[in-house]
């Protein structure tokens, strides 16, 4: 490794002229405005300042000057993607990884001599350091610029990225200065230098590997220079994170402090002088780096909140629990660079543990953020609640105003009550659906009888319109329905939509099917089969990338041959369900429940369907959840109780950082928890 350091250096050595004296300010106005590359990074010796430096005010550049193949490149110029870690043992894709460090180093020398021009008044030892560090930046991108030759690239062959120019050079002071580039993008770059650096030399070049560990180290003061100047001027009773987090807005926040694809740098950040409070909190941290974020919102009691509107609605204790223990589900349907807005966000120590676990989790928001301004400001794309409600328009009216896209989420009419009514589902679907009687009436219920009887039916199911989860949920038999029928019809049932009768049918196997419903119709995401417990509630969710792995053989002939065909895109149920779903405005997630049972006489037969989830389902957050455990592995999802008999027990093994055997909590247990979330992850049916 020395050798090749000696290398590059005698190249950077030949790369130059002799040195020259110069001021601070020289530097900087040469470095900012020169048309020439060579003169841009030619070195020169530092002379002391004397007297006040000039205020160029109005007279500096909004862009850099540079020369006309190292412009910035043009809005919609398509670069080359940054190469993967397998490739750069091709010399040219080592030049082309090698062209974005080095426009990187370039852009860091101009940000640092646009800082010196536009704050000259800082404190002399303040634009010393920062001189130092911008002859720093000039010959590492040297370095850059004489390896990528030797590699076949040209330095400006591909357009150059302006993104750091356009968040740093904004800056109103020297704390902004430090706390956007030394505390963000040089930060940053612990990551990127040293993961690199291993990166380089496992694929055989020494020399570009050395370059890279060079300036890894030099960062390491270019930030902790940062860090000194940053302590000085902030806000005393405030932390290092808390800070920094207020200081930086779109379009950078701490995220911009840490490397994609790289491994996050413990070491470096303490050399450089943070505490552990805050690199602990910015490995946890996330928050997107360009994608505009979807807002997701857990809201799993809006059945209910449906079915009492216009009224007020006041959960029970049981269902206040469900939404709060179980809150953090939200999140495993969202990307990384999306945001969960929570009522309890989970603990560091509980996100340090879901993280082990190979899981991918986004930025978390609060309650409390909805009324903050700066995250109200925000550039965000769609609402995403776990399903509509005719009480969030309100709470997220903002959303309308900082998205330039509909939000189908915050729509709310008469007619979007009835996507969630089974009744209003099997009136629009009664192919799909088979024999049932939607009740509203009491000469409805008389009429629903008569009908079951005159079919012979012996045991009737009754579900309420809206509900969750097999809530709500009556079996009879047909002499109990008669005496409940000459009960009369309750008023509460009258007021909540009615009722929905059918018959009672021996299940073998629960499926869901999940959609999402687009612009352009349908698109099928995959199924999932549920685990109903005898009284036909929810209580879990099987997944496998191969639907019928592991069912016996008699059910997966069934579904293959009778059943699927009926949820492909273009079929007639699918394309029913679309009309239907399109006539109320619909667009978002859908889970079609689904059985196949046996007739009297031992037959499989197929529900096509009993119920249709215009929402996010927990069959669906287990479709989601399957994507991050190791490939051809099954997952089981489970919502269990905390009772004595509830086991808090955990373990699991990973194979290239993803679960592929064992169980994990994924909620928080609370002194007031009622209600957990556990995933048990195996190769096998049978062993889940």
């Amino acid at each position: 490794m020395e050798r090749s350091r000696e290398s590059f250096v005698r190249d950077d050595e030949a790369f130059c002229k002799i040195p020259q004296h110069e001021t601070v300010e020289e530097l900087a106005k040469r470095v900012l405005f020169s048309d020439s590359l060579e003169e841009k990074l030619r070195p020169s010796q530092l002379s002391r300042e004397s007297g006040s430096p000039s205020v160029l005010g109005s007279r500096l550049p909004e862009n850099p000057i540079r020369p006309n193949h190292l412009r910035f490149a043009r809005s919609g110029e398509a670069r080359p993607s940054l190469p993967s870690s397998a490739s750069l043992v091709n010399a040219e894709n080592r030049g082309v990884l090698l062209h974005f460090f080095a426009n990187h180093e370039l852009l860091a020398a101009e940000l640092m001599a646009l800082a010196l021009l536009k704050f000259p008044d800082a404190p002399p030892a303040f634009r010393a350091g920062l001189a130092e560090t911008l002859r720093e930046e000039q010959r590492h991108t040297r370095w850059y610029v004489n390896r990528m030759a030797k590699c076949g690239i040209d330095f400006g062959q591909y357009p150059l990225n302006r993104f750091f120019w356009d968040a740093v050079s904004s800056m109103e002071s020297p704390l902004d200065y430090v706390s956007r580039l030394s505390l963000t993008f040089e930060q940053a770059n612990l990551d990127y230098a040293r993961h690199y650096a291993g990166v380089l030399d496992r694929a055989g070049d020494r020399e570009s590997s050395a370059i890279l560990d060079r300036i890894y180290h030099d960062e390491i003061f270019h930030v902790g220079y940062g860090l000194d100047w940053f302590r000085k001027w902030k806000a005393p009773d405030k932390s290092d994170w808390e800070e920094l987090k207020k200081r930086l807005v779109f379009p950078i926040s701490p995220s911009r402090a840490k490397g994609n694809r790289a491994i996050f740098n413990e070491d470096g950040r303490r050399l450089a002088g943070f505490d552990d409070d805050y690199i602990r909190r910015l490995s946890l941290f996330e928050r997107s780096k360009g994608r505009t974020p979807n807002v997701y919102w857990f809201n799993p009691d809006t059945e209910n909140r449906i079915a009492r509107h216009p009224r007020p609605w006041h959960p029970t204790a049981r269902i206040q629990s469900v939404v709060e223990d179980l809150e953090i589900v939200i999140a495993f349907l969202a990307k990384r660079d999306d945001i969960a807005t929570l009522r309890r966000p989970p603990s560091l120590t509980h996100i340090e543990k879901l993280r082990r676990a190979g899981l991918t989790l986004p930025e978390f928001g609060t309650v409390k953020d909805l009324s903050d301004p700066e995250f109200r400001a925000r550039k965000l794309h769609e609402f995403r609640p776990w399903g509509l409600g005719p009480d969030l328009t309100e709470s997220f009216s903002f959303l309308s105003e900082s998205s330039s896209v509909p939000q189908p989420g915050l729509i709310w009419t008469d007619s979007t009550r009835e996507l969630f009514s089974k009744a209003a589902q099997s009136e629009a679907l009664p192919e799909a659906f088979g024999t049932c009687f939607p009740v509203r009436s009491q000469t409805d219920l008389e009429s629903a009888v008569t009908s079951l009887e005159e079919n012979g039916v012996r045991e009737i199911q009754i579900k309420r319109p809206y509900s969750t989860a097999g809530g709500g949920m009556k079996r009879l038999t047909f002499g109990e329905l008669k005496a409940f029928a000459d009960g009369g019809m309750k008023e509460k049932a009258k007021e909540e939509g009615g009722l929905l009768l059918e018959p009672y049918h021996d299940r073998v196997f629960d499926f869901s099917v999940l959609f999402e419903m687009q612009p352009a119709g349908l698109r099928k995401l995959g199924q999932t089969s549920q685990v109903i417990a005898p009284s036909g509630g929810y209580r879990g969710t099987l997944s496998f990338s191969s639907f019928s792995s592991g069912l016996p053989p008699e059910i997966a002939r069934f579904l293959n041959t009778d059943a699927l065909y009926h949820y492909e895109e273009e079929s007639a149920f699918c394309e029913s369900l679309a009309s239907w779903l399109r006539s109320h405005n619909y667009l978002g997630p859908v889970c079609v429940d689904a059985y196949l049972h046996r007739n009297d006489d031992g037959e499989l037969q197929h529900r096509v369907a009993c119920e249709i989830n215009a929402r996010f389902t927990m069959g669906r957050v287990a479709h989601e959840l399957r994507k991050q455990v190791a490939p051809d592995c099954g997952l089981r999802f489970e919502i269990l109780k905390y009772d004595s008999q509830f086991d808090e027990s955990e373990n699991y093994e990973l194979k290239d950082g993803k679960i592929f055997r064992g169980s994990i909590i994924l909620t928080e247990p609370r002194p007031d928890s009622r209600f957990a979330a556990r995933i048990t992850i195996a190769k096998r049916r049978d062993d889940l």
